[in-house]
């Protein structure tokens, strides 16, 4: 009798572990489980960008590009005396932030869908100790469209379509100040217009230091109605059918498109299931360029 008992004991404890092994990970589409923990950060970093500008890269053709989030974290070099040096980093006093920003790598790694590329590129400059590091969606097909239609500025830089989409950003941040303000004009998915306005009017304002004159051209987004697609045009200029309400009515079909789905994925916290509302928008109407 004791053998069946401890045979019997032995078969409940397995149950017990393996039914709580089941409730640390989820499914995340096909082949894929994470923990429930990396679960929530990979849905917060796909719903802030559903909510935000990054709507228009994700769900549309509007933005070859489009930021997500941007993240701080104090680990730049602000000794001048270690400028030659390769120990920088104090891992008794920084390692939580590298912690902690790896787990954001590896919930960006997880991130496919098709035809999009999650990007985590760390800004050139520093601001003191804090190292910025900006996470942004690119849609490859129109980064390869744009790379062709624009190849006499990124040609430069040896950029031409198939290029990896971190290799473009990096290459971008990494340019020249007026350069690096073409470039992502241009990813962000601005008019020609309001790009070479934006560059020749920092510029100017370098050389004057006065910041000239502007209004902005305002495209909502879920969480708010300006602010966040946003561009610079000339005060005297007049926004166009044929180039700004293009944009803008591209915008609003995405946008109104993204609100008929929303409340489908709403969880009793106001949170959304984001990746499960990509996969399925993916799975129903995958985009064509003409989105």
């Amino acid at each position: 009798m004791k053998k069946y008992s401890y045979l019997a004991f032995l078969l409940i404890l397995s149950l017990v572990l393996s039914c709580k092994s089941k409730q640390q990970v989820v499914p995340v589409g096909i082949g894929m489980s994470v923990h429930i923990q990396e679960q929530r950060l990979i849905d917060s970093i796909l719903q802030y960008a559903l909510d935000y500008e990054a709507l228009y890269t994700l769900l549309g053709n509007v933005k070859p590009m489009s930021s997500v989030r941007l993240y701080r974290f104090p680990l730049a070099n602000t000794d001048s005396v270690k400028q030659t040096s390769s120990d920088i980093v104090d891992r008794k006093k920084q390692g939580s932030y590298l912690d902690r920003l790896y787990t954001i790598q590896q919930a960006v790694n997880r991130l496919n869908f098709p035809d999009l590329k999650f990007v985590l590129i760390p800004y050139k400059t520093a601001q003191d100790s804090i190292r910025l590091m900006q996470l942004s969606v690119v849609r490859v097909s129109s980064l390869d469209s744009l790379l062709r239609a624009k190849e006499s500025f990124f040609g430069q830089f040896g950029l031409v379509p198939g290029a990896d989409p971190s290799t473009v950003v990096s290459t971008i941040e990494n340019a020249d100040r007026y350069e690096r303000y073409r470039g992502y004009g241009y990813l962000f998915g601005y008019p020609d217009y309001a790009v070479d306005f934006f560059v020749e009017a920092a510029f100017e304002s370098y050389k004057s230091k006065k910041l000239l004159p502007r209004k902005f051209f305002q495209i909502p987004v879920y969480a708010r109605e300006a602010g966040s697609f946003t561009y610079a045009y000339p005060e005297d200029h007049i926004p166009t059918f044929t180039t700004d309400s293009v944009i803008y009515y591209r915008s609003e079909k995405v946008l109104e498109k993204y609100r008929k789905i929303r409340n489908n994925y709403l969880n009793p916290d106001s949170t959304i299931r984001a990746y499960q509302l990509l996969q399925d928008f993916y799975k129903r109407s995958p985009l064509t360029t003409e989105n």
